[in-house]
Formats: C-alpha cells, sequence, structure tokens
C-alpha cells in the first residue's frame, strides 16, 4: 500500500515532460559559396607528364640514357609510346660474337627495330698472344700519374725529409710495372681470353660476320647512318652512360685496342671492304656515312675487280653527310723504316693523283657536309686539293673539315667561289699552300664568303714563301711565348673570318713565322 501510494505522488501532472524526446539531427555542413567571376578547376593530378604535349616529351626522352628510357617506359601507357620511341635510337656492334648475336636480337623485334636509325660499327680486333704476352699486357687497375709524385725537397732539406720523397716515389710505383692481379684470378682469365680469340676466329671464317650483319640491317627499315670504326663503341655502351662505360673484354684483362691481325694488314680494310659489299646488296640509301682510321690502300680495292667502286658509289648517291679519316701509314715489316715512309708517301701520292677518290665524292651531289682528313705531317700532305674535288660542285655544301691537304692558290679559291653561297663552316687543319701567301689567301676567303663558324688547327704552311705557322699549342714548343702566341694568331684568325676587320691588320696575326728547315723544305720540294 504504501508502495503503490509512493509512486502515485511521484507522478508528474504534466504530460509533455512524460513524452519521449526527439532525437537531435546532426546539423548540415555550411556551403561554400563559389566566389563570383572565377573559374573552378579540377583537384591536381599527382603527375603532369602524361599532360605534357609530345613534342615536349620527346625532348626529354632526348636527353635521358639509354638506361633509364626502360624505366620510363614502364611508368604508364603514354610514357610507354614516348620512350619506346627513342631506345635504340642508335645501335653499337662490335666485332665480337655476344654483340653481333645482341644486334639480331633486336633486328628481329618487330617494333625496336624500326627504331634504329644509326649503327655504329666497331671491328677493332684482339691480338693473338702467349701466356706472358698477355699477362704483360693486361690494363692495370689504377694508373699512376706523375702529378702524385711530390717535388723533390730543397738542398738544404733534412736528411729525414729526403727519405719521405723517395718512400713516396717508389709507392707510386715508378721503378716499374706490376699486375694488381692474383694468380688465381690470372687463371680464370686466361681461359675467358682464348675463347675470345676463337669466337673471333669463327667471325673471320664467317667472311667477317657479314651474313649476320646483313640479316640484321634488312630489318633496320629506318637505318639513315653507318658509322665505321672511329672507337665510340669499344668502352661505352649505348648513350654514353657512366653505367655502360666498360670494357667488353674486361672479363679476359684485355682490350680490342688492334685494327689488324698481323702485322703488315690493312687497318680496318677487311671489315670496312665487308660492310661496304653487305651494303651494295641491300641498296640502303643512307644519309650519313663516316669511317675512321681507314687505310689508304682501302681505295686501292676500290679500284681493283669486285665491283667495289661501283657498290661504293651507289652507296655514296643519297649521302647528305661523309666523314673519312684515312691513314697512310701501315707498318710493312721492314728494318729501314725511314726507307719505308719515303716510298709508301710517294706510292699514296701517284693513287690519289688519279683522282679515285674524288670520283667516288663526285657521285655524291646533295652532300651538305665534307670532312677528309689525313693522317700525315704538314711536310708530306699525301692529296692534293685539285684532286680531291674535282670540278665538282655541291649545291648545298654547308660545311667543310679538311686535313693534311696539299693545296695551288687557283684551285683552293676556284672551289670556294663555286660554294660561296653555301658555304657557312670551314674547318682547316694542316693545310700546306703551294704558292701565294696565307694572308692573302684568306682574306680573299673573308671577302668571299659568309661563315657562321670557322675553326683552325694544327698549322699553316706555304712553300712559296718558306714559311710554318703554328695555330695550336705544340707540346714541344721551346717556350711558353711560342704556345702563347699560337693561341693568339688561332683565335684572331677565327674571329677574322666570321666578323671580318680591317684588311690591313690581316698581316699582324701571322707574327714571327718559322721558317722551314733544309730536311722540311728538300721533302716538299721532293713531293
Amino acid at each position: 500500500m504504501d508502495e503503490a501510494k509512493e509512486d502515485r505522488e511521484n507522478v508528474n501532472p504534466d504530460p509533455k515532460a512524460n513524452k519521449p524526446s526527439r532525437p537531435v539531427r546532426p546539423r548540415k555542413a555550411a556551403k561554400r559559396r563559389k566566389p563570383k567571376g572565377k573559374a573552378t578547376c579540377e583537384p591536381p593530378s599527382k603527375s603532369y607528364l602524361d599532360r605534357l604535349p609530345a613534342e615536349i616529351l620527346d625532348m626529354i626522352c632526348e636527353d635521358l640514357w639509354e638506361t633509364d628510357l626502360p624505366a620510363l617506359r614502364l611508368q604508364c601507357r603514354y610514357l610507354y609510346k614516348a620512350a619506346t620511341a627513342h631506345m635504340f635510337d642508335e645501335a653499337f656492334v662490335r666485332f665480337k660474337k655476344s654483340s653481333i648475336d645482341s644486334l639480331l636480337q633486336l633486328s628481329a623485334h618487330p617494333f625496336l627495330s624500326q627504331n634504329v636509325k644509326t649503327l655504329s660499327y666497331e671491328p677493332n680486333l684482339l691480338k693473338s698472344q702467349t701466356r706472358e704476352e698477355w699477362q704483360d699486357r693486361i690494363p692495370l687497375r689504377d694508373y699512376h700519374d706523375s702529378s702524385n709524385i711530390p717535388s723533390p725537397p730543397k738542398k738544404s732539406a733534412s736528411e729525414r725529409d729526403w727519405r719521405l720523397f723517395h718512400r713516396t716515389v717508389k709507392r707510386v710505383a715508378l721503378h716499374g710495372k706490376r699486375t694488381p692481379y692474383s694468380a688465381k684470378e690470372l687463371d680464370t682469365a686466361w681461359p675467358i681470353y682464348q675463347r675470345y680469340l676463337q669466337e673471333q676466329e669463327d667471325l673471320f671464317e664467317r667472311d667477317n660476320a657479314c651474313q649476320d650483319l646483313h640479316q640484321a640491317v634488312r630489318h633496320f627499315s629506318n637505318l639513315r647512318a653507318i658509322h665505321v670504326n672511329f672507337g665510340w663503341g669499344l668502352w661505352c655502351g649505348p648513350g654514353w652512360s657512366p653505367d655502360t662505360s666498360v670494357n667488353p673484354y674486361e672479363s679476359g684483362l684485355t682490350r680490342a685496342d688492334s685494327t689488324t691481325r698481323y702485322p703488315g694488314d690493312l687497318p680496318g680494310v677487311e671489315q670496312i671492304v665487308s660492310l661496304i659489299r653487305m651494303l651494295g646488296t641491300l641498296e640502303v640509301k643512307l644519309d650519313s656515312l663516316r669511317i675512321g682510321s681507314v687505310d689508304w690502300k682501302f681505295f686501292l680495292q676500290c679500284e681493283g675487280p669486285g665491283n667495289l667502286s661501283d657498290m661504293m658509289k651507289r652507296i655514296v648517291q643519297s649521302l647528305k653527310d661523309l666523314e673519312i679519316v684515312i691513314t697512310t701509314w701501315t707498318d710493312l715489316g721492314s728494318h729501314d723504316e725511314e726507307e719505308d715512309e719515303v716510298q709508301q708517301q710517294l706510292e699514296v701520292r701517284t693513287f690519289f693523283d688519279k683522282g679515285s677518290l674524288g670520283r667516288i665524292l663526285a657521285q655524291a651531289p646533295d652532300l651538305r657536309r665534307v670532312s677528309i682528313e689525313l693522317d700525315a705531317y704538314e711536310v708530306e700532305c699525301p692529296i692534293d686539293f685539285q684532286f680531291l674535288v674535282l670540278d665538282t660542285q655541291w649545291s648545298h655544301l654547308h660545311t667543310i673539315k679538311l686535313e693534311s691537304i696539299n693545296t695551288h692558290e687557283s684551285h683552293w679559291m676556284g672551289f670556294f667561289e663555286r660554294h660561296a653561297s653555301t658555304i657557312k663552316n670551314i674547318r682547316l687543319a694542316t693545310i700546306r699552300l703551294v704558292d701565294g701567301e696565307w694572308p692573302d689567301v684568306l682574306e680573299r676567303m673573308q671577302q668571299l664568303l659568309s661563315l657562321e663558324e670557322a675553326e683552325f688547327d694544327e698549322s699553316l704552311s706555304s712553300v712559296v714563301p718558306s714559311q710554318l705557322w703554328w695555330l695550336d699549342a705544340p707540346g714541344y714548343t721551346s717556350s711558353k711565348d711560342d704556345s702563347v702566341q699560337a693561341n693568339r694568331t688561332r683565335w684572331a684568325l677565327e674571329k677574322f673570318m666570321v666578323h671580318g676587320g680591317r684588311p690591313k691588320k690581316i698581316n699582324n696575326l701571322f707574327l714571327a713565322p718559322a721558317t722551314l728547315t733544309l730536311y722540311e723544305r728538300q721533302a716538299i720540294l721532293a713531293t
């Protein structure tokens, strides 16, 4: 009873108090008003590479190393397409089995083979050696520079300072050659070197791998340039990346530093002849052909049987860029080296005076860049300019580079008069003028041409009057002043040829020309 009464007394008389309360709804976030007059944009993405124009992305890919392009093409489909187009733009191949096999694999790829536009072929060879000869020629891991040697102490120095100096010289190892390889490393590398030699002999038996190169090149439908025997691919891989700058024969502790198999062979001729025959059968239309360090007898073989001359002329017909570096020094194996040099230079001059090289150049009417270099000295320039260019006129010639060339003033000026409207860039090194004086000739050239760039190197010489001007800083100059004057003359001359100046000041560019010695003058008159 008491509990019921107590409950009745506790009832709230207000009926609204007993109703259940409504749940509290969360307040909506206030909408942000858009500013008037300003356009809205989407939130930025994480990367803008896929939004770049194709032209800018191509410029980025051109500056990347070949080793970085595979990683770039894996980022997305857009970058895959852009990076793939720049991969293997230049293919390097050496006269080595593994290198040729890699080239064949590249040519078999349906997409990457279409990217190859330049083929760099390095036919350098390994020399066959005995175990002792091979071990003596092993490249050192660390090359010691004489700059690491301190200068000798003064005469008044203490005995202790002199002992320290001698210990330092001994530590730098100037007293002899050391091989920093253990006997185990040598025993491991020797069979590898022998395997490389055997693979090289197998390539010789297969006509210098001509069939393999033929099979690869015929799949490179966009091939436009071939560079041969320039040494670019001997130790550096594609793109000149530091990661690929390795010696491909390092596991055999050797280097391919020769272009001949045996003494008396012609440097680079055998492999380049095979390459020219292969290109002749494919009828490839090239824009650029650069041949480095080929013996002059290569052109003698072009004149011989076998239609090599016709193939060479057919190859150069479409060229716009031609560069040939000719060596005239062949190891004939004779004991009388001086007699060999005189006889050989006479043979070289007699051959090139027939105009064989000039007839090949005349078959390339669209040339824009011509570079002919020889490794002869200034008193033995073996090619006469008139037999090199003949009467040919290249209507698009923009750049000409000449080294170790013999010329008459009339032939020289006649060539530049024919090409005065097109030539904008010249490089001259070791040019010998038979008649006339260089100050007058260069003044006429400057008035005739409108050059954008001019470069001089080595020397300019004349027979009558007998003078010689050094235009670089040779290591055997008698004094520092001679080197400084040579550089000043070269810089002033290059500036004059491009920008001009007062003609009366041209003679001041040639200060204190050196007079040729009696031996040099006799050599000039004899040739």
